[in-house]
């Protein structure tokens, strides 16, 4: 095996891996099928090539110049199809009749020289000498580029029509492939032989690593064809507005969305419950005894630093996988509007609406001298305080009072 051979042999592999990956995102795609297809036709031209490359006789090199001769007698056919399709902008225009010139190039390939009229043996590699003297040789060279040209043109329209950033920037991709292919896969074969004695090593299959590592980009960058469920369904997860939590059956967080993140001020790394709520051992017995229902409106605060926290409304449920076996929780939060524009009438400070939020979330004094970070007895001086404002004498009723407040959130 020379040094063609092995190179064709990697992009072989990666051709093959990488149709196949775009099938199994979505087999039931017809522009996945046809990327698939497109796979499939560089795969057969690099097989040709692989064996070809090696080939021990002039007779095996012309049998495995026939065998690769269906990937690229295809391909471009492949490609105006696949952009059809994925572009969307030709509907109406029967697709199939641009196939009829493929087979007939197809049946001269394989009952004649389409491409190469003479191949012979130069130190370790084959040269091949272009047909420049047939017909068919330049039909073939004007449908490659005709076609070629056609998906570009749709590629181009539709990056201007198409309001999707995500789209626009993968069609753009597509575009340059496309145009890269044009040129490696014609200037080597066909044009450079005019310039180098009229013969050619036949690398052109080689070149087919550069389409391929575009598409790979375009599908790990901009999830090219549609990209598989789990990122469908982040993206939602990370849309919602509500702050969504995601544990464990062990209580242990899995994920929370951009909301959240975004609320407590971390875009990045693991938290627990721990970290999040002021009130996390109640959630967590929550957690140990929640049925079959989901629990609705659980007060809690968010701890958004050592010194500030937030009131939120929250729901726990649990969520399970197909065979009804519990996997882990789902907690859902909603922040409380504050109504300190209200308290502030009775000369309620900040400080001690902050501490408000607390004992509605249901935090003991001890509790709210620690979040709070100041002694028990400034607590209860704070309390009383806030007492003699609002004209309360206890705890239950400074509750009634903060949910039968008109200016409240009616389940505050």
């Amino acid at each position: 095996m020379n040094i063609l051979s092995f190179l064709a042999v990697i992009a072989l592999s990666i051709t093959l891996i990488e149709g196949i990956y775009i099938l199994f995102l979505n087999a039931r795609s017809e522009t996945n099928r046809l990327f698939f297809l497109i796979c499939i036709a560089i795969s057969i031209w690099l097989i040709g090539g692989a064996f070809g490359y090696s080939a021990q006789t002039k007779e095996a090199a012309f049998f495995w110049l026939k065998v690769s001769s269906p990937g690229f007698i295809f391909m471009h056919t492949f490609v105006l199809h696949f952009t059809i399709r994925y572009t969307g902008l030709i509907k109406k225009i029967p697709i199939y009749p641009f196939y009829i010139p493929s087979f007939c190039f197809l049946f001269i390939s394989l009952s004649d020289n389409l491409v190469f009229v003479d191949i012979y043996r130069s130190e370790k590699f084959w040269e091949m000498v272009p047909d420049y003297q047939s017909v068919a040789f330049y039909l073939l060279i004007a449908n490659y580029l005709s076609y070629y040209l056609l998906s570009i043109a749709l590629l181009y329209v539709s990056i201007k029509k198409t309001e999707f950033i995500r789209i626009r920037k993968q069609s753009r991709l597509i575009l340059i492939a496309i145009i890269i292919t044009i040129t490696s896969y014609n200037i080597e074969p066909f044009l450079g032989p005019l310039f180098f004695n009229y013969h050619t090593y036949g690398q052109a299959p080689l070149y087919s690593i550069v389409w391929i590592s575009i598409i790979w980009y375009a599908i790990v960058k901009y999830r090219f064809l549609g990209a598989h469920k789990k990122t469908l369904t982040m993206e939602v997860f990370n849309s919602l507005h509500e702050m969504v939590i995601i544990t464990d059956k062990n209580k242990t967080i899995i994920n929370i969305n951009r909301t959240l993140r975004d609320r407590l001020g971390r875009p990045e790394g693991i938290f627990s419950l721990q970290e999040i709520f002021l009130e996390h051992e109640l959630l967590q017995r929550l957690i140990d005894s929640i049925g079959n229902k989901p629990v609705l409106d659980i007060n809690l605060n968010l701890v958004i630093s050592q010194c500030s926290i937030v009131p939120v409304k929250a729901s726990l449920s649990i969520f399970q996988d197909r065979f009804q076996d519990d996997l882990g929780f789902i907690i859902t939060a909603q922040e409380i509007t504050d109504n300190y524009h209200l308290l502030r009438k009775n000369m309620v400070t900040k400080r001690e609406n902050q501490l408000i939020q607390l004992i509605l979330a249901g935090n003991s004094n001890r509790q709210i001298a620690e979040t709070m970070g100041i002694s028990l007895r400034t607590v209860e001086t704070h309390i009383t305080h806030i007492f003699d404002k609002l004209g309360l004498k206890n705890r239950i009723e400074l509750i009634n009072y903060c949910n039968e407040s008109p200016s409240a959130p009616a389940d505050f």
